[in-house]
Formats: C-alpha cells, structure tokens, sequence
C-alpha cells in the first residue's frame, strides 16, 4: 500500500486545494502516472503515483489540504480497498476528474462574496477557475472583496508576494547599488536574434546570461543563507525573472542557466509569459532560484530596488532604455540608450566593493552582447 501524500510545494502557503483527480476511483494507476492536481497560491501541480495499483481517492475534490496530508492510496490489484478491507462507511468517495470549466469550490465562495457572475467567470475561456481569477475579475470592476466596508481582500497571487516581501525586510539587511549601462549594441543584437530566431530577445535575456555565467567569480552572490555566518554556495546559477502580464507577479527560474546561450534563455522567457497568461506554472517552474533579475519595462521607470527573496542574498533590477546625450571621446554631442542595473544584496555576505566589482562585469557584459552570443 502506497499512501499518496500531499508535497510542501511552497513556503508561502500552509494549505493547498485539490482541484482534479487525473484518475478515477478504483481504476489502475502505474508509478510515476500523474494521479492529482494540487493548486497553490502561485501554480497548480501534478501529483505522481509512488507506486503501480489501485487508485483508493480518500478526498474529495475542491477539498483543502496540507503538506504532509494523505489524499489517496495506491492499493495492490485485486484489493476492495486501500488497507485491504471494505471501505469505511464514513469514507466518502471522491468526486471522479474534473470536467473542462470547472469552478472551484473556493472560487464560487469569492463568486458569492464579490457578486461576480458565473457567466463572467465561464468567458475565461479557463480549464480550472480559481479563487485568484475571480479576484482578478473583482479588481478589474472595483468590487470590494471582504474585511469590512471599503475593504478589498488581496488576490491570492498578491497575498503570496506580501508574505514574501515582509519575511524579506525582516529578514534581510539590504544595501543598493547601481549601475548605468550602454544598451545601445545590446539592443540592436536583440532585434537581429529576434527577426532570426521568431522569438523575442531582448536586454533581459542578455541580462539573465551576462548574471548567470558569473556564478563561479562570484559564488557569494549566488549562494543560500544557512545563517548569520554561513552559506551554501552555489552548484550553478539558477536565475528567477520576475513576470507579470496582468495576472499576477510570478518568478520563474531559468535553471542551469550559467551553459545556456541567448537564444535558449530567450525559449524559456518566452515560455514564461505564455505561462503567466494562461496561469499554467507548476511548482517547479517557480522554485530553486538561487538569485533573482527584476524587470522594470515602463518607459518612465528609471531606477528601482529590488526584494531579495529570502533564502537568497541579492536580486537585480533592470529598469527601462532611457536615450541621453553625451560627448564623445573627441567632444562631439551624440545620442546613446542607457539602462540602469540596480543591486540590492545582503550586506552580512557581500560588501560593496565586492557589489560594484559584480556590476562592473554585468556591465561590461551586457555592452559587449556578441561575446555572450558567441559563449
């Protein structure tokens, strides 16, 4: 007997909802078979089967759980029941897999409590609706959620990026510097990789490679936390982007980022914003960054500070192409676009010498874009 337990997926959220059973009561599963899906405040995951049997459901869908909490149990052929024995009266089936559309149990408690109609909810075109969406919904009309007259309760997805913004200012004591940088070049290459390619690139993308393929002359910038006087340093660099298309601030991870080129850091961005629209990130996509590249494209952003997640020790920020004037080597006016690339990083690990050296090399990375293409 193998019992299906529900995995500590993140540690923003004590409990999760199971919103599918991929297999029905009673029908074989073998190991490694997708068998559940867990959401999260962030993504949704399949649970896998540890075992070959039976499928025994022991929770129903739409039905809250925790990490550590049995939902199911694989149970050898042939048995009426997960511990071999008739199943307890007490013991409700489960309700067999979701039907395309589903609305989650959750999710019509907000439908309920904001007034958002179930025929505004369906015209998501959505597989799973989730409470977040129909916050989402609620936010976008102006409709107060709970917590008093006035009162507008959080999108899960934002209650999730508070909790890890306040655990950081806690936590953390940050410095910050930064940088201007020529984007000029960097941007040209970005616009020729983008017509060759047929996927965009831009200065994130040679942002994420000039970063990632410093972790080994700078590990303390890539390193976990262990203590006040202690870190695990890196075995690669596994970089978090920051996305956000309206739906909710997620970062992803571009892992083992440190080997990959431009056009395959450029695949894995553009995977992310098809998965942020169509909020389809699994847990994995979201953890085990080890430091974090914040974007900023608004036109009118020039500088901004970066959270350093916790369990991290520095983040960076990339603000938006600003065009200046300057004078030339010989005193002749031209225009450039420049971009300032801001650190904020622990100052128990890093020192601000050793933060200006690591902003240099981005720096001087970034400006010289046909060496990380040609790496």
């Amino acid at each position: 007997m193998v019992d299906i337990r529900v995995p500590k997926l993140n540690n923003n959220d004590r409990v999760y909802m199971l919103v599918d059973w991929l297999v029905e009561d009673g029908r074989p599963v073998a190991e490694d078979e997708p068998v559940a899906t867990v959401e999260t405040s962030k993504a949704i995951e399949d649970l896998l089967s540890e075992g070959s049997g039976v499928l025994r459901q022991l929770v129903k869908v739409d039905t809250e759980c925790a990490p550590g909490d049995v939902i199911g149990r694989i149970a050898p052929e042939g048995t009426e029941s997960a511990d071999g024995a008739a199943p307890a009266e007490t013991a409700a089936p489960a309700e067999t897999a979701a039907p395309v559309g589903i609305i989650t149990e959750p999710a019509r408690r907000r439908m309920n409590a904001l007034g958002v109609s179930e025929e505004r909810v369906r015209a998501l075109g959505l597989k799973v609706v989730r409470a977040s969406d129909v916050d989402a919904l609620a936010a976008e009309s102006g409709e107060d959620g709970e917590g008093g007259e006035g009162a507008h309760t959080l999108p899960a997805h934002q209650r999730a990026v508070a909790d890890t913004v306040l655990r950081s200012h806690r936590t953390i004591p940050s410095a910050y510097t930064v940088v201007k940088a020529d984007v000029g070049e960097v941007r040209a290459r970005g616009y020729a990789l983008t017509k060759e390619l047929g996927r965009i690139v831009g200065v994130p993308e040679f942002l994420v490679a000039a970063v990632a393929r410093l972790h080994e002359r700078f590990p303390l910038f890539f390193a976990t936390p262990v203590d006040d006087h202690s870190v695990h340093l890196p075995d690669d660099a596994h970089v978090g982007v920051t996305v956000d298309v309206g739906r909710g601030l997620y970062v992803p991870v571009v892992k083992n980022a440190s080997g990959l080129s431009v056009a395959e850091i450029a695949s894995a961005t553009g995977a992310f914003r098809d998965n942020a629209i169509k909020g389809s990130f699994r847990a994995a996509d979201l953890s085990g960054g080890n430091i974090g590249v914040t974007l900023h494209t608004d036109a009118d952003v020039v500088s901004a500070v970066p959270v350093i997640f916790p369990g991290q020790t520095c983040a960076l920020a990339l603000s938006a192409p600003q065009q200046e004037v300057v004078l030339d080597d010989e005193g002749a006016v031209r225009a450039r676009s420049v971009a300032h690339i801001g650190l904020a990083y622990d100052h128990r690990f890093i020192n601000g010498r050793d933060a200006a050296l690591f902003l240099r090399s981005v720096k001087k990375a970034v400006e010289s874009p046909d060496d990380l293409v040609m790496t």
